[in-house]
């Protein structure tokens, strides 16, 4: 609430002339009542989010799922302009995909179309996820997942590239040290960040097997790791899709 009344003050836009507040929440989110009804990765349920900040702000409150509104984004101001179908996948702490079809969001019948990253990709063996679940694909290439292989092969290899990295002092975040470490040659990152690539293409080629969007985008460290995501994860979706929909 204080940074939004920042954000208003800074503006210099009178109070009268807003429309209203626009909020991207992660999760899963009931976008008709406003209410945040799960996100794992913030340890919150049943939060109402629209009615807490139409208190506070005294402005109306629009409130969706955080990846939906990036979605819409692309579609209005960037890459997505002129495209009927996209599915805007992003990762960080979580992964998730926003989709739209003829300009429009598709939430699904629950409100929870587009939550990708607990697809199960790794049906028996995998890691516990946030959701209760194992195995989900946000175990393997969200931040947090690629960040504990990453500390797993600098404890192995204390005197290798990543470990050097890792320990750097500078302003950097911990998983630009990682990209950083493959760019610099560490093979055993480069090898990680290829297999969890595959992963990502794996689920991709599901999304284009059910929804068949004209342009996939990929956003947060997927873009910011362009270099090891940009070639494989493309390659896996084509060949692991339906008739090479996903070329």
């Amino acid at each position: 609430v204080a940074t939004a009344e920042q954000v208003i003050a800074e503006s210099g836009v009178d109070r009268t002339r807003i429309l209203g507040v626009g909020v991207g929440a992660s999760g899963l989110v009931d976008f008709q009542t406003g209410v945040n009804l799960l996100a794992p990765n913030l340890n919150w349920r049943d939060v109402p989010l629209r009615h807490h900040l139409e208190q506070c702000l005294g402005l109306p409150v629009v409130v969706d799922n955080n990846v939906r509104t990036m979605a819409l984004g692309e579609t209005y101001f960037g890459a997505g302009r002129g495209v009927d179908s996209l599915a805007f996948v992003y990762g960080r702490v979580g992964v998730g995909a926003g989709l739209i079809f003829n300009g429009q969001v598709f939430r699904g019948s629950t409100k929870g179309a587009g939550e990708i990253g607990h697809t199960p990709v790794l049906l028996r063996g995998g890691e516990p996820c946030r959701c209760g679940n194992r195995g989900c694909l946000e175990t393997l290439v969200s931040e947090n997942a690629l960040l504990s292989q990453a500390d797993q092969i600098a404890r192995g290899n204390p005197r290798g590239i990543l470990a050097h990295t890792l320990a750097d002092e500078n302003d950097i975040s911990p998983i630009e040290r990682v990209f950083r470490a493959g760019r610099a040659g560490d093979e055993q990152v480069r090898a990680l960040l290829e297999d969890r690539a595959f992963y990502l293409g794996a689920a991709l080629a599901g999304l284009v097997n059910i929804f068949n969007p004209e342009l996939i985008l990929l956003g947060g460290i997927f873009a910011r790791g362009q270099d090891f995501f940009l070639e494989p994860v493309p390659r896996a979706a084509a060949e692991l899709s339906f008739g090479g929909m996903g070329k």
